[in-house]
């Protein structure tokens, strides 16, 4: 768990890089496990629920995506019991089903102190596909 907002931003792209590879397991860690939490991710689709949520991560973990996201021009605020971060999500040289993609996409991501520890209760970004 994280104790910090700049470790919980670290933990999700580390995390999200992780799901992309095919693994989930790091992603639905640092999840808030609360029913509130959404996500808007780069399919369009709209997850509301813990279920929800972490149903679509299993999808996108098994989207045959191959590079490294970085998070580019970050913006972070940071209040005693919620935190966000603004950027751009971008990986260069990425291929999706051996496709070459543009991956530049705006992002947006909520967190919440719970019981001292940062977690994602948000993340939204552009479409991709």
């Amino acid at each position: 768990m994280t104790t910090s907002l700049q470790d919980a931003i670290n933990a999700f792209l580390a995390a999200g890089n992780q799901n992309l590879r095919g693994d989930p397991s790091a992603i639905q860690a640092i999840w808030s496990e609360t029913d509130d939490i959404s996500d808007m991710g780069p399919t369009g689709t709209f997850n509301r629920g813990r279920k929800a949520v972490m149903d679509q991560f299993a999808t996108e973990s098994v989207m045959g995506f191959d590079g490294t996201v970085v998070m580019v021009d970050r913006t972070v605020v940071e209040t005693a019991d919620m935190g966000f971060l603004v950027c751009r999500e971008q990986a260069p040289g990425a291929t999706l089903n051996g496709q070459p993609i543009a991956l530049d996409m705006r992002s947006t991501t909520i967190f919440r102190r719970e019981n001292g520890h940062w977690r994602v209760v948000h993340h939204h970004t552009d479409r991709l596909i």
